[in-house]
């Protein structure tokens, strides 16, 4: 007998700022998938404790909180802000903790991936957070990848090596689709 249960399709997205992990997720939003961003509620706690959203600062937030309530609540708390999405993507999976929540869940992690010169050339166009310069887009960018950072800190170079599946994102976005949609196409 065939269980009635809807089983749910998880995917994890990780890589380093300026990758393409934003890109990735607004492709499989348009093809249906529920999409929920890490950076959201580190988003939110900065607005509330009146503090400008730099990268630095969701990255402290975000360390700060797994060293209270454990590497994998940022995951955690993605996952149960869904209600009835049987197709989820949570885009900025960078730490372990993170990892083995989307692990328990049976979801993929995918990995996009980018040359440092194009990322931060990507990065620098964007008015999104601060200005970057090279200095601290090298310095942001090694903090990501977990030189330095404790185990409840970022870690998104570990996350990298652990994925299931890996795009690279250093030719146009058409190029980059069609990896996409042949990643859905096995994976979706």
């Amino acid at each position: 007998m065939k269980s009635s249960r809807i089983s749910k399709r998880i995917i994890g997205i990780t890589g380093a700022f300026g990758s393409g992990k934003t890109t990735a997720a607004n492709y499989f939003l348009k093809k249906g998938y529920t999409v929920i961003a890490l950076s959201e509620p580190l988003e939110k706690e900065a607005i509330k404790r009146k503090l400008p959203i730099t990268r630095k600062v969701l990255q402290d937030i975000g360390n700060e909180w797994r060293e209270k309530y454990g590497s994998g609540i940022l995951a955690i708390k993605a996952l149960a802000s869904v209600k009835s999405s049987n197709k989820i993507v949570i885009d900025g999976l960078r730490n372990l903790g993170e990892i083995e929540v989307l692990r328990k869940k049976d979801g993929i992690l995918l990995a996009i991936v980018a040359d440092r010169v194009i990322r931060y050339e990507r990065l620098r166009k964007l008015k999104r957070r601060e200005k970057l310069t090279r200095s601290l887009f090298t310095s942001l960018d090694l903090r990501d990848l977990g030189v330095d950072e404790k185990i409840t800190g970022l870690q998104t170079a570990l996350c990298i090596a652990l994925a299931d599946v890996y795009i690279d994102s250093n030719s146009d976005i058409s190029d980059f689709e069609r990896k996409l949609d042949a990643f859905l196409a096995k994976h979706g």
